[in-house]
C-alpha cells in the first residue's frame, strides 16, 4: 500500500512540474492562453484550445538504492480548429518546451524526460 501511495505522489509531482514548465513558457502561453488552459477533472471545460493530461501510467523500474518508476504521460490538445492544425502546432510547442525542461519536484527527481 505504501508503494502505491509513493507512486501516486510521484505522478502528482511530475504532472505539477510539467504544468509549471508549460505555464512559464511564452510560446505555450501564446497558443494555450495565459494562464495556460488546462482541463481539470470535475471542472467545467476551459475555452478552446486547451491541454488535458489524458492518461498517466507508471510502473516500478526497480531502483537499487532508491525508488524508481517509469512514467508515460499522454497529453491531448483539444481544439475546434477543423483539420487539427491548431492542435498539432500547440502539441509540438508543448513537446518542445518539455524536451529541454528541468523539472523541479519536491522529493522526486526526473532523470529523463
Amino acid at each position: 500500500m505504501a508503494q502505491g501511495a509513493a507512486v501516486s505522489g510521484a505522478e502528482s509531482a511530475l504532472e505539477s512540474a510539467m504544468l509549471a514548465v508549460l505555464a512559464a513558457n511564452e510560446e505555450v502561453k501564446a497558443l494555450l492562453g495565459d494562464p495556460v488552459r488546462v482541463a481539470e477533472i470535475g471542472a467545467p471545460l476551459p475555452a478552446y484550445p486547451y491541454l488535458e493530461i489524458a492518461r498517466h501510467l507508471s510502473e516500478s523500474a526497480g531502483g537499487v538504492d532508491a525508488e524508481a518508476s517509469e512514467h508515460r504521460v499522454d497529453i491531448v490538445i483539444a481544439s475546434r480548429d477543423l483539420g487539427g492544425a491548431q492542435a498539432k502546432e500547440a502539441l509540438a510547442t508543448v513537446r518542445s518546451a518539455l524536451v529541454t525542461a528541468e523539472l523541479v519536484m519536491d522529493g522526486w527527481r526526473c532523470v529523463l524526460l
